[in-house]
């Protein structure tokens, strides 16, 4: 439970030069027709108007709060500090690119509140461009919903393309248990991965996410040393050591959640199948360190 006057729910929304979308983004959020939230902005250093747009909306909005960085920490880090300074019992992260359909977070609370097996809810996800025009219903939204944490530990290693679940809502305890997102490319996939450890994740029928599609907000229109930045800022090359430490964290992940053993035996079988498949990367990422290091 909450204290006394705190928010059954925290929005957090972390952002970077963020001023063509944000406003339209936090519009979204305070328009819900459920409305016991606190909003959170969290500030990346931004260098265009986003303070700006933030702070007008925050001056007739008691909701909303801006955190402000004076340096680029890198975007995990931003989005992370959000889950710390959460009050609410839920949290839900949005991306301050994207539109949450009105009536998102009534549907996702009611079904926390009423499923206690269920640690994360989302809805389907509806893709447009980088000016809003609809593009279609992303049909690879999946639901986890699988009675043996191993599996849906699996599946979701597997089936999920886009990681649409890390916008929806979360049970912030549990959240607080994980690794939270990563310090690298991909570690939010490992991070949705890691709950479903916790509890099943649960999709609902309907859209509750327009999710903008363009290289500006989609890392897979992105350079490797692009994403990199994204990550650490002042970084001069792509992660070396990317794979090991996405299969290293799946199996932290692993021993980290309170499941019974026998799962935990399973999960880490999971975990070490994915590796032998991904075994020509990590094979040539040792061999591109040990270039490194004998060329250095």
């Amino acid at each position: 439970m909450t204290a006394l006057g705190d928010p059954r729910v925290t929005v957090g929304v972390p952002v970077f030069n963020g001023e063509a979308f944000i406003g339209q983004a936090l519009e979204s959020l305070l328009g819900q027709t459920f409305g016991d939230f606190e909003l959170l902005v969290a500030d990346n250093a931004s260098t265009d108007g986003t303070a700006a747009v933030v702070e007008a909306i925050a001056a007739r909005d008691s909701r909303v709060r801006l955190i402000r960085h004076t340096e680029n920490i890198g975007a995990p880090r931003n989005w992370n500090c959000l889950v710390d300074r959460a009050r609410g019992v839920y949290f839900k992260w949005a991306s301050a690119s994207d539109i949450c359909t009105k009536d998102a977070l009534a549907s996702h609370v009611q079904v926390l509140d009423t499923e206690p097996d269920v640690v994360l809810c989302y809805g389907r996800t509806r893709l447009v461009d980088g000016n809003g025009r609809a593009l279609h219903v992303y049909e690879g939204d999946r639901d986890f919903s699988m009675a043996m944490p191993s599996e849906r530990f699996e599946r979701v290693c597997l089936d999920m393309q886009l990681n649409n679940p890390m916008s929806g809502l979360v049970r912030t305890a549990v959240l607080r248990r994980t690794g939270l997102d990563r310090l690298y490319p991909g570690g939010d996939m490992v991070l949705t991965a890691e709950l479903a450890l916790y509890g099943c994740i649960r999709l609902l029928p309907e859209v509750s996410l327009v999710r903008r599609q363009s290289a500006d907000t989609f890392t897979s229109m992105r350079t490797p040393l692009e994403i990199q930045r994204m990550y650490d800022p002042g970084a001069q090359r792509p992660l070396r050591t990317l794979h090991w430490r996405l299969h290293a964290d799946r199996m932290l992940s692993v021993w980290r959640a309170p499941i019974p053993l026998a799962q935990k035996w399973r999960a880490c079988g999971v975990a070490a199948r994915l590796m032998r498949h991904d075994r020509r990367r990590l094979w040539a990422e040792v061999r591109s360190l040990i270039g490194h290091r004998a060329a250095a």
